[in-house]
């Protein structure tokens, strides 16, 4: 019967083969520990019959798993926990479902949608106008209109112009946000109301786009301009905060996130999405974990890092904390505000500016690093991302090499060359890999603004891995709507999107930076963890963890790599507890 094993296996490696896929490493099936692991009294919650890939470090692969008080009692065999089942436990036979510890998001936003004009979708100019029209009409009280989600590719390398919105109205301010949230699009009175003219200079690290006459053509890119418009947008109230974290905290469950990382809190500005995170923590009206950054700037200083580690201090509950600094060493390609290393292919005189000196990135650095605080950075261009690096070996020279597990964010660009200093100084790679594609952005802005050459490299993972490098996958929500991390693992692999034809070369973008199952569900589990000081706590499924965990209708394992976004996530569960259950459609808060 071996020779029939040996074929079977042979066709399956051919079949991953023929697919242009790496074929599934091989699972390693070793014996469960003893069932005397766990304490020996009746446990809440018994799950057995099922395919429960722990993320452990030796990637067991378990039947059953127990929980007590939110937390794994037990993980191994069936029959090692039938001591653990009392008279009221509740028992589920999982008839062989896949089971894998909850999600963690690495990176995004906790930014809601309710109230503002939704763009997300929008295929032409017309879709976003008639979008902000309808809005206006069904609500006729708002002094300023604010959406979000609207495409760079949609203008195809060129600006919007104020001239479109105006068209639209020109009585009031209209406010839109691009969908990488790096440019604000306005209309004649925004820009009057934010006091913006011919005259108006460019803020440092930001641009206001002006027509060859000096004109303000409507287009603020980056924070420091950006800043000027969002000025004249109301203050959300505390209510208006939880409201929004309600709602993308049950857009999340659904795809079986359990952590996030909200990446950027401006307490001078937020300080009631602060109290409302907090009061939703002291309530249990949290059910999903949140690990947040606060922004900083060029300007910061010691005495405000010190203020912002004080802050930080009242955020200690499990559910909500706060550690971490959050800093834009650029912008973006799509924006020309990317910094890069060799000129930009359309621009052979530009290749963008960073938005911090090496100077102050690395004295932020070496402060927040100093307290004990984590240092995250947007990094884009290869450029930005050399500067990153030069900042933490900066604070790694002053401060000594400890735990910082500071990281770099989004890394299209990476100079291989530059491979061996995120080992060095043991800089975490925060990646989307829902942008590893060949699609509108690519034909549209990367391939003419880069070049072939780079356009082709954007995007490394495979290098990260092979070096040894901690890579967490993350969505950078709502950049990414929707979030769901089985189409950011099937892209991970495949490098191309669900939907482009398996046979088509052309749509694959580097094909040699392609990962294993397992690699991209490390990255969205011990590894975003492990980001955030959590690989004890969750990211795997072990005794003593918190009981954080995913059930599916279809084993990831078993499957054909093209139907892995197809898998539904039939519940969620959050600390021992459901937060979300398919079939009821019973949501976070029911």
């Amino acid at each position: 019967m071996r020779w029939i094993w040996a074929l079977s296996a042979l066709l399956i490696l051919l079949a991953g083969c023929a697919r242009d896929e790496p074929p599934p490493a091989p699972k390693k099936e070793v014996a469960p520990p003893p069932a005397d692991e766990a304490v020996q009294s009746p446990a809440q919650l018994v799950l057995r019959n099922g395919y429960i890939y722990t993320v452990d470090r030796d990637k067991r692969i378990a039947q059953a798993m127990a929980v007590r008080e939110g937390r794994i009692v037990y993980v191994g065999g069936d029959s090692g926990v039938d001591a653990l089942i009392g008279p009221d436990t509740r028992v589920e036979d999982l008839a062989g479902r896949l089971v894998l510890p909850g999600f963690v998001d690495a990176h995004m936003h906790v930014r809601g949608l309710g109230n503002m004009v939704n763009l997300y979708g929008g295929k032409s100019v017309r879709d976003y106008q008639d979008a902000v029209a309808e809005f206006i009409r069904a609500h006729p009280d708002h002094q300023v209109i604010v959406g979000k989600g609207w495409d760079n590719a949609v203008f195809a390398g060129q600006s919007p112009h104020k001239a479109l919105l105006d068209q639209v109205n020109d009585l009031i301010p209209i406010v839109l946000f691009s969908s990488d949230h790096h440019t604000i699009w306005t209309n004649s009175e925004g820009l009057a109301a934010a006091g913006i003219d011919s005259e108006t200079p460019n803020p440092e690290g930001g641009v206001i786009e002006k027509d060859e006459t000096g004109i303000a053509i409507g287009v603020l890119r980056e924070g420091s301009a950006m800043a000027l418009v969002e000025n004249i947008i109301p203050q959300k109230s505390e209510d208006d905060y939880r409201a929004e974290i309600r709602e993308v905290q049950e857009q999340v469950v659904r795809w079986g996130i359990t952590t996030i990382h909200d990446a950027r809190i401006k307490p001078e500005k937020q300080a009631a999405k602060l109290a409302a995170y907090q009061k939703m923590a002291a309530l249990d009206d949290l059910h999903v974990r949140v690990r947040a950054s606060f922004e900083i700037d060029a300007d910061t200083t010691s005495k405000q890092i010190d203020e912002l580690k004080a802050l930080s201090q009242k955020y200690q509950d499990d559910d909500f904390q706060i550690y971490s600094v959050k800093l834009f060493a650029d912008g973006v390609v799509e924006g020309q505000t990317a910094f890069l290393k060799e000129p930009y292919a359309h621009r052979p005189d530009y290749r963008g500016n960073p938005l911090f000196s090496q100077e102050a990135i690395n004295q932020l650095a070496k402060l927040a690093n100093a307290r004990r605080m984590q240092v995250q950075v947007h990094a884009i261009g290869d450029a930005a991302t050399r500067m990153a690096l030069d900042a933490f070996i900066h604070s790694r020279d002053i401060n000594g090499p400890a735990d910082q597990r500071n990281s770099i964010v989004h890394l299209q660009l990476v100079d291989n060359e530059d491979l061996d200093l995120f080992v060095e100084t043991k800089t975490i790679a925060i990646v989307q890999p829902f942008w590893f594609v060949k699609e509108r952005y690519y034909q549209e802005l990367e391939l003419p603004f880069l070049g072939q050459a780079r356009a082709d490299s954007e995007y490394p993972m495979k290098s990260f891995f092979e070096r040894g490098i901690t890579v967490a996958s993350s969505s950078d929500y709502p950049v990414e709507i929707p979030n769901n991390p089985l189409v950011g693992i099937q892209i991970g692999i495949t490098r191309r999107a669900p939907d482009a034809p398996v046979d088509d070369p052309a749509r694959v973008l580097g094909a040699e930076q392609r990962v294993t199952l397992e690699q991209m569900v490390e990255s969205f589990t011990i590894n975003g963890a492990f980001a955030n000081r959590l690989e004890n706590e969750t990211g795997s499924l072990e005794v003593g963890k918190w009981a954080d965990f995913i059930v599916f209708d279809k084993n990831l394992f078993q499957i054909p790599v093209e139907e892995i976004h197809k898998a539904r996530v039939l519940r969620t569960y959050y600390k021992g507890k459901p937060v979300y259950d398919a079939d009821t459609q019973v949501d976070v808060g029911e």
